[in-house]
């Protein structure tokens, strides 16, 4: 599994392409935690610096990931490197809108491809994110990370890995954007609303419905998105 490197030159390029390697024939599993320092050193014979270089390029590229006080791990989508699509140097108001528009071209077929493809625990998650949401609902708390899950629950479950990787980008992306325009609890009704019609025909198997009800969601979250720019806008024109 492990084979000393004998050759000459750049060690750590060559230390970070055999992990990548075990990693792709899968005898490194996502998730699954990587010898320490000292134990690939060993293991590749190779110095400590030379590992510690291909770990961080490695981490770099978002195929490991350090998890403070207990050690590197195979992330659980290796090679997703953060912000891959170079949105933060996309600025401006209009970032937002470009999102939502992205995302009604998009995630309406993602919702019935989920609902084809997803197993008992796929819809178990989807469920749990629900249940989740309402219980902020109920505290009037605001928090926006149990919709993030039920988005990507649903990209799991069509078990594309294109777009188990495309989606959370997107939904990364959004989240920043939530500094201009924060999420109310009145947002959080609203989705409420909307993802539990979507979880419905999830659960259903009714893949038409699934796609129907997350337009709906969308072209509905995209016109409250207008709505505060607008309402904005207003406030802040001058007399």
């Amino acid at each position: 599994m492990y084979t000393a490197i004998k050759s000459e030159g750049q060690r750590s390029q060559e230390v970070a392409a055999r992990i990548k390697d075990l990693i792709l024939s899968e005898k490194l599993k996502r998730g699954e935690k990587i010898p320490n320092e000292l134990n690939l050193c060993g293991l590749f014979s190779v110095s400590r610096p030379t590992v510690r270089e291909a770990i961080k390029s490695l981490v770099s590229a978002g195929i490991l990931e350090i998890r403070r006080g207990k050690g590197t791990y195979v992330s659980m989508l290796p090679g997703l490197a953060e912000d891959p699509l170079g949105l933060d140097f996309v600025s401006g108001p209009d970032l937002r809108i470009s999102l939502l528009e992205a995302r009604l071209i998009i995630e309406p077929g993602v919702a019935r491809l989920a609902t084809r493809n997803a197993d008992v625990q796929d819809v178990e998650r989807i469920a749990r994110s629900i249940r989740d949401m309402e219980e902020i609902v109920h505290l009037e708390k605001v928090d926006v990370n149990p919709e993030l899950a039920f988005h990507r629950s649903i990209a799991e479950a069509t078990k594309n890995p294109v777009i188990m990787r495309l989606v959370p980008v997107i939904m990364d992306s959004i989240v920043k954007t939530y500094r201009d325009a924060p999420r109310t609890s009145e947002d959080h009704r609203h989705a409420l609303q909307e993802h539990t019609a979507i979880f419905k025909a999830i659960a259903a198997r009714d893949a038409e419905g699934a796609y129907g009800a997350m337009h709906d969601h969308l072209e509905r979250s995209y016109r409250r998105t207008m709505a505060k720019r607008s309402v904005r806008g207003a406030s802040e024109s001058p007399g």
